[in-house]
């Protein structure tokens, strides 16, 4: 019995899902790495368009090959261990707009109506918030390094590329020109509570809001600041409520 990404009409078989986002955010992540921004560790990241319209389009396919195309893209300039931080980060970026969009909305991804471009927006914010949580801190967590600019450029390049960039290809893949067939509504262990995952989506981001608040308002550092751990523990909490 072949899966519903096969028999939907419009759909493409995972196998393409997974090659066609693994080849645009490869093509585009390794183009773009002369741009460097801070040695090593980012640059100008037009490709970070790609893991949220991946993610909805795709789900967990397009996460996967978001995470292993960032890994790809690192070869490129030299793989090092933080490049092990772009993986699970651009996965995720990939992944939580995937269950938040079908957390909030019964009906496939698309732009078509005023409160779905919110949406979008929305989704985009937390979603930048959360990448550059995850690289920033894991930096400071395993390797004890800590660049408020790894923060601030994560934050800027993945909410300013998603939208201005993102949103067209996603109104693109999504029109009835095109028919892309997009991945099933996703079913978890937590799908009947979706009332108490909204309000815990809800938290999620007013943590997410505090902990930017405090490294771009007051420059806080999590290495002399107790209190950007404990709101990372929240955080911690909350994604993987999101996310399962």
């Amino acid at each position: 019995m072949r899966d519903r990404a096969d028999s939907a009409p419009g759909s493409i078989s995972r196998a393409k899902q997974f090659i066609i986002t693994f080849a645009a955010f490869f093509v585009l992540g390794a183009a773009f790495k002369v741009m460097t921004l801070v040695e090593g560790l980012t640059e100008v990241r037009p490709v970070n368009a790609i893991p949220p319209v991946a993610g909805l389009a795709f789900g967990p396919v397009g996460a996967l090959a978001c995470g292993i195309g960032n890994v790809a893209a690192d070869l490129v300039s030299g793989f090092g261990w933080p490049s092990v931080l772009g993986l699970i980060g651009n996965a995720a970026a990939a992944w939580l707009p995937y269950k938040l969009w079908h957390l909030f909305r019964n009906e496939p991804p698309n732009l078509r109506k005023i409160s779905n471009i919110l949406i979008y927006a929305a989704i985009s914010l937390v979603n930048a918030f959360t990448t550059a949580w995850l690289l920033s801190f894991g930096l400071q967590a395993f390797f004890g390094t800590w660049i408020e600019t790894i923060y601030t450029y994560v934050l800027y390049n993945n909410l300013g590329f998603s939208v201005m960039l993102g949103m067209p290809i996603l109104i693109i893949i999504t029109s009835d020109s095109v028919r892309l067939g997009l991945e099933p509504v996703p079913r978890g262990p937590l799908e009947r509570f979706k009332k108490t995952r909204r309000i815990a989506a809800a938290a999620y981001t007013a943590i997410m809001a505090a902990i930017c608040a405090c490294i771009l308002v007051f420059h806080m550092s999590p290495a002399g600041q107790p209190v950007l751990w404990a709101l990372s523990g929240g955080a911690a909490i909350g994604l993987a409520a999101l996310v399962v």
